[in-house]
């Protein structure tokens, strides 16, 4: 396994609204003073220099991420698992097996959305997409024909591409969850060691997403025109020219893929 170097992130572009961090959850107690964790966002170190290739990208179009969720301890996980089996008589979605597996343990993972310059989130899915898990579709393409259900769905896409083009792979479960590939290379992170995480800074000279140079391809004179993205501010809606996106971001997703 990958050795753990464990840090801390902090930037402007960051924002941290974390669903566990707070009472209004489902246990309706703030686990992170039961589990005397930190406030900052701590992941592995190899998740923090792909999150923070995207600055320069967020800074173009005037975006920011919402985390609601980075790294989760094992001992988090098994008081979920307990306390979910207490209050249901079912089993959870994960099993108390795989819990030391599971990718937000390991410090790898984040639960994301996209946010305007105001720190507002745009227009995009609920958290909680009804489904039954028989008819769960890898894309999630069953949003209504209505402009603002179809404008969900294109945020959620470029939400999707930016994390691709870091190399954080999205899952067909939840369309805010991103990890990195090959969890299995990574160890769990203990409690002990996010409290002494390492503070990790960006700095301008950190290494852009190397697939930025395809989202300036789309500002220059030959695409002028092809992608138009901007946020409005009072709606907190963002548009695109729908086939114009199509094509950008099947193009990013090929150039990565």
């Amino acid at each position: 396994m990958e050795r753990n170097d464990v840090v801390v992130l902090n930037n402007e572009r960051f924002i941290t609204k974390f669903y566990y961090n707070s009472e209004t959850n489902q246990m309706g107690e703030n686990l992170f003073k039961r589990f005397n964790l930190p406030d900052g966002i701590v992941c592995n170190i190899n998740l923090a220099k792909r999150l923070y290739s995207l600055v320069p990208v967020l800074k173009h179009f005037n975006l920011k991420f919402i985390f609601t969720d980075v790294f989760r301890p094992v001992e988090m996980q098994k008081f979920l698992y307990e306390h979910w089996k207490e209050r249901t008589g079912q089993e959870p979605k994960f099993s108390l097996a795989n819990i030391e597996t599971a990718p937000h343990p390991r410090g790898i993972a984040v639960d994301a959305v996209l946010a305007d310059e105001n720190g507002e989130k745009i227009l995009l899915p609920s958290s909680s997409i009804k489904y039954l898990p028989e008819q769960r579709n890898p894309d999630f393409d069953d949003f209504a024909d209505t402009p603002e259900e179809q404008q969900k769905k294109i945020n959620r896409n470029f939400l999707r591409t930016l994390m691709l083009c870091a190399g954080i792979s999205p899952i067909n479960k939840e369309w805010f969850h991103f990890q990195l590939p090959e969890s299995e290379k990574y160890s769990a992170i203990s409690v002990e060691e996010a409290q002494n995480a390492v503070p990790f800074e960006y700095s301008e000279d950190f290494e852009h997403c190397k697939y930025f140079d395809i989202f300036h391809e789309y500002q220059n004179d030959e695409f002028e025109g092809k992608m138009r993205y901007w946020i409005n501010s009072e709606k907190y809606y963002s548009q695109f020219n729908l086939i114009e996106k199509d094509e950008f971001i099947e193009k990013l997703e090929k150039k990565f893929r």
